[in-house]
């Protein structure tokens, strides 16, 4: 290869022009040595918004980045100008002025030396921060969003803001898909607040959305960088892309969550769901969305915005309520602690302040998973993560379970118990059936048999109420599924009054008609 093919092959962007020239500007000064190829080329990278050669200087390429934008809108207003004479109009001002407010400005970080890249992700569908396919690239100190084709920066996020990680199985699709969900705080800003406190708020709270499919549709390289050296690797057609986000994920400061059925099982999820058993469909206002489980808290993700609510910041009392009018639909209730965490034993219910969060037209399937998460975890609601709970909480509990043992199925009970308190007027005494049952055995003497030998019998085989009554004790309500909540509902105390009722009037009935016949005959 002589010096004009190496000239050529380190002009591309020289050379498609070249092909696009008249004739006569072929064979111009400035094209003749590799020198002033090489000059006319960086001129060329550098107003089209290319990338800094690695030859340049540190600061070179630092004042590369902070210079190429200017220069690139300054360019585009000339061309807007030699098109388009006439000046802005008040709507177009307006517009503007609106679209900032509905897509706040991210925080820029700069590119120098202190900020190197580390691995790219090329041509990735994003979410959020912008809606559009990126390559998406983390660096040392930021994550950050280029424009493939014009290689604008898009977004740019500090990695010190991101506190949370999730890479989640996507439900819903007819193939399989990854969605990766990074939070810089889990709670998501408020979007009825204007001004510039909320644009600074929205800033600094930014959500990172985007997805990849599980197995690839197409053939793409990722791009790994190091001090002195660039290498790719291809991803063929057809394998699988979770070691490239999770590659990609490695470089962030914070710990990476994915949901399990270790964790978290639906009971309304196929055999073959796999990890997307972990969640469960829900509606928070009119919006679907999914409901994950994680070991330290519950994520409303895969759609913006997300929110997080870990097991700490739920409150001590009814952290996760379950309200169900049917038993074919539940609500789930999230409380957030508004104060700050206490390792106070003896906490009041009464005088934690919170704020809810309700999740609708969930499956009341479901009640069952839910209660047991919140059964195994609801001692480190409210309490720093490590900590134990307290004494009093755990106490409650057990003199909870020691009264009902076969509570717990449901956070609030079965949803069909609409019983009151007014319908212990009408439980049977043991006492009295024992009563009437020797009355009645009394009475029937005459006909009934001796059974004193019978009895001798049971008594010489020891067998005595006091064991039958620990044998009845021992039942367990997993193997018994009438000692279950709600197997047997009650009755309240509006159906045994209308059932005594039509007794009555059954009764009163039959006595008429045999006053009736007497008379007659």
């Amino acid at each position: 290869m002589d010096q004009l093919d190496v000239a050529v092959a380190k002009s591309p962007l020289l050379d498609i022009l070249l092909s696009h020239l008249p004739n006569e500007f072929s064979s111009l000064g400035c094209l003749s040595t590799e020198s002033s190829r090489g000059e006319v080329e960086t001129l060329l990278s550098f107003a089209l918004g290319g990338v800094c050669p690695a030859s340049m200087s540190p600061e070179t390429r630092k004042d590369w980045v902070d210079r190429q934008p200017e220069a690139i809108r300054a360019i585009q207003r000339i061309r807007g100008l030699v098109s388009k004479t006439s000046k802005r109009t008040l709507e177009d001002e307006d517009a503007d002025a609106t679209h900032s407010l509905k897509r706040p400005r991210t925080e820029q970080v700069d590119n120098d030396e202190d900020d190197p890249p580390l691995f790219t992700l090329p041509s990735i569908s994003t979410t959020s921060p912008v809606r559009k396919k990126v390559d998406i690239t983390a660096h040392s100190r930021s994550i950050r969003f280029v424009n493939p084709s014009s290689r604008a920066l898009e977004a740019s996020i500090p990695l010190a803001n991101i506190t949370r990680a999730f890479l989640l199985p996507t439900r819903g699709k007819a193939r399989d898909h990854w969605t990766v969900v990074l939070l810089c705080s889990d709670v998501p800003p408020d979007k009825g607040k204007v001004g510039a406190a909320a644009q600074q708020q929205a800033r600094q709270n930014q959500q990172v959305i985007f997805g990849l499919d599980a197995l690839s549709t197409t053939q793409f390289a990722t791009t790994s960088y190091s001090s002195m050296t660039t290498a790719t690797e291809t991803i063929a057609k057809g394998s699988e892309t979770r070691s490239s986000l999770r590659k990609l994920l490695s470089f962030l400061s914070v710990p990476l969550l994915e949901p399990s059925v270790g964790v978290f099982k639906s009971a309304c999820a196929p055999a073959k769901a796999g990890d997307c058993a972990a969640g469960i469909d829900a509606y928070l206002s009119a919006k679907p969305g999914t409901l994950w489980f994680f070991d330290s808290g519950i994520l409303w993700g895969e759609s913006k915005p997300c929110e997080f609510w870990a097991t700490e910041d739920l409150t001590t009392c009814n952290g996760v309520k379950l309200l169900s009018a049917t038993g074919r639909t539940c609500s789930i209730i999230l409380r957030r602690r508004r104060t700050r965490i206490t390792t106070q034993s003896g906490d009041n219910c009464d005088e934690e302040d919170f704020s809810e969060t309700e999740f609708a037209m969930v499956d009341g399937k479901e009640q069952d998973p839910i209660s047991t998460w919140v059964r195994e975890r609801e001692d480190s609601f409210g309490r720093p993560p490590g900590s134990a709970p307290d004494k009093t909480s755990v106490q409650r509990r057990e003199n909870a379970n020691d009264k009902n043992p076969t509570a717990g199925t449901s956070v609030n009970g079965p949803a069909w118990d609409d019983s009151d308190s007014d319908d212990e007027d009408f439980c049977t005494d043991s006492s009295d059936g024992v009563a009437s049952g020797s009355e009645s055995s009394g009475d029937s003497n005459d006909e009934q048999p001796d059974v004193s030998d019978a009895s001798d019998d049971n008594e010489g085989s020891g067998y005595d109420d006091d064991e039958q009554g620990e044998a009845d004790e021992e039942l367990d309500a997993a193997r018994h599924p009438l000692l279950r909540p709600g197997a047997v509902p009650k009755m309240s105390k509006a159906a045994v009054n209308a059932v005594i009722d039509m007794l009555n009037e059954e009764f009163e009935c039959a006595g008429d008609s045999e006053e009736d016949e007497l008379q007659d005959d």
